[in-house]
Order: structure tokens, then sequence, then C-alpha cells
């Protein structure tokens, strides 16, 4: 998630981040489109399976283990900026860094409440009751207590793969099935068990906080001090970044938080469009 939201400090970018991010947008924009064609009856296309179903597993994994990636660096590059107020007075620094993840959170937010009231309106009871910004903004939140500790984030990545298996078994699967009765949507966002409801996006938080916990490992592990742990020669690795397709993916990733917002809106409009006009003149032949 991006477009000034995860770089909150004016410092380099790793452009590998912004092009892995553009790759899942990429995949993302390409599945909504068939997506939609065979939601609104236009295009008779398998989603659900095949090539189409594999871009959208690859996209939203992508796409959330990079929001750890990120917000891990994001951490990074906050601390360094306040190194003077990290030293001397942890709290303050603490403080100060969760107000800015809440300005960041509050954006996501709104963006999710956007989403939530303009897919009901084209859907009905199918709207998005806990997307992937409702998602994202919500683990942000939950992560704070972990996003510094490269162990912490790993311990919780485990646990949450653990919590997943155990929910999934007949067994806890049968007891959440009673026991939701009386919480069924804070079961449905947890992903405990859901028991009613239906939604054109749903990201629960078992598994998928578990796969952005264990982004911000690997965000610590691979980069440290605004610099890359991976390579041997920085400098002949950032010539990639001038290779146009290179960097034209990157810039799609730069931007992913604009076009996840507005892409699936913009498609929706055409293709009903393009139905309503393709049944006009239908219409006027018969």
């Amino acid at each position: 998630m991006d477009n000034n939201t995860d770089n909150l400090y004016e410092t380099k970018r790793f452009f590998e981040i912004d092009f892995l991010k553009g790759i899942a947008t990429i995949f993302m924009v390409i599945f909504h489109f068939f997506y939609l064609l065979y939601f609104l009856n236009v295009f008779n296309t398998n989603v659900r399976s095949g090539v189409l179903f594999a871009m959208a597993k690859i996209s939203h994994t992508l796409f959330i283990f990079m929001v750890g990636v990120n917000s891990a660096i994001s951490y990074q590059k906050f601390r360094e900026k306040n190194r003077e107020l990290f030293n001397e007075n942890y709290k303050s620094f603490r403080n100060h860094y969760i107000v800015k993840t809440f300005k960041r959170v509050s954006f996501l937010l709104l963006a999710a409440l956007s989403m939530t009231v303009l897919s009901y309106i084209g859907f009905g009871n199918l709207f998005v009751k806990f997307g992937i910004f409702h998602f994202i903004g919500v683990a942000l939140l939950l992560s704070l207590p972990i996003v510094a500790n490269k162990f912490l984030a790993l311990a919780t990545s485990a646990l949450v793969l653990i919590l997943y298996l155990l929910v999934n078994t007949p067994r806890l699967s049968a007891l959440f099935a009673s026991k939701c009765q009386t919480v069924p949507f804070l079961c449905f966002i947890s992903g405990i068990y859901n028991l009613k409801f239906s939604s054109l996006d749903h990201f629960s938080l078992i598994p998928y906080f578990g796969l952005l916990t264990f982004g911000m490992f690997i965000g610590h592990v691979l980069y440290t001090d605004k610099k890359r742990n991976f390579i041997k020669d920085p400098e002949k690795f950032e010539e990639l970044n001038d290779k146009k397709p290179v960097k034209d993916i990157a810039l799609i990733g730069k931007n992913s938080f604009m076009i996840y917002f507005i892409h699936f809106i913009l498609f929706y409009i055409l293709i009903i469009g393009f139905k309503k006009l393709f049944q006009s003149n239908k219409s006027v032949i018969e």
C-alpha cells in the first residue's frame, strides 16, 4: 500500500519493493477485469481455478506480504529520522510513531468505508464488509507492538499459522460453529468461522495477519540502516531501475493504492455501460 501512505518519511525508496507491488497490482487488475465480466454475466470465464485464480492468489499474497516488508522499513526510517528522540525518550518516540501510524490507518479506513458504501450501491448484500483496506488498516494497528522487533514478528506469524491450522480441524470447526452464533461478524473478521456473510472481497485476520507479520520479519532481515543486506554490489543492482520495464512496473507499484481504489470502480462503470449499450443495440435490431 503506497501513494505516500507508507512512504511517511522523505528517504530513498527501494525500487524492488515497488516493482513487486507493481507485479501484484497488474495481476490484480487483470483478475478483477475478468471477474467483473463473469460476475455481471457479460463473459463466462473461469475465475475460480486456473490461471486467473492463480493470478489472484499471487496478487493478494504478494501485496499483503509487501505491506509487512514496507512497514518494517518505514519503522526503521522513522527511527533513524528521530534517532535522538529514540535514544533520549523512547516513550515519546513511541507515541510519535503511534500518531503517525494512526494517521496512515485513518486514510486506509476512510478508503475502506468508501469501498463498503460503493460496493453496497453496486452489489447489494455482497458489499465489501472486511476487504483489503479494512484488513490492512486493522492489521497495522494490531502490529504496533511488534513492528520494531523481527523476532516478535516471526513469533506472531508462527502463532497465526498454528491458529489457522487449529481452527480448520473438524472438532474445533464444529465448536466455533456453535460459539460464533453470538458474535458472527467478529468470527467473520477474525477468520475463525463464517456463519452467514458473503462478500466480494474478504481478508480475515487469520491467516493474513500472519502473512503481514512475516513480511515485517523479512523486511528487518533484508533491510537495515537504509541498506540492502542481500546483495554485495548495490550500485550495480540499482542499475536495474534504469531499465524501462522495471521502472514502469515500479511506478505502478508506487501508485498501487490509487490504482486499487480506482480501477474496480472504473471497470464496473465501463462494463455496465457496455452491457446497457449492447442490450439497447440488440433491441433496436430486433
